[in-house]
């Protein structure tokens, strides 16, 4: 029987989550806390109007196709 080795390494590990420092909770209030966020909320909005709206999952997107198959 033929054994592959693991591509991972036991000794390597992604570190603890650790909780926010102060500072990281200084640059998230700043973040957000923005006299501008409805303004910005509104383009976001305006934007995603104009795009073309995904298919519906019902609709087979190659249907055109079956009269040449």
């Amino acid at each position: 029987m033929l054994r592959v080795k693991s591509l991972i390494n036991p000794q390597m590990y992604a570190p603890a989550l650790n909780s926010l420092r102060q500072r990281d909770w200084k640059a998230l209030i700043e973040l957000f806390d923005r006299d501008d966020c409805d303004e910005i909320e509104a383009d976001i909005n305006k934007n995603l109007h104009l795009r073309t709206p995904e298919p519906c999952w019902e609709d087979d997107p190659f249907d055109f196709l079956r009269e040449f198959l």
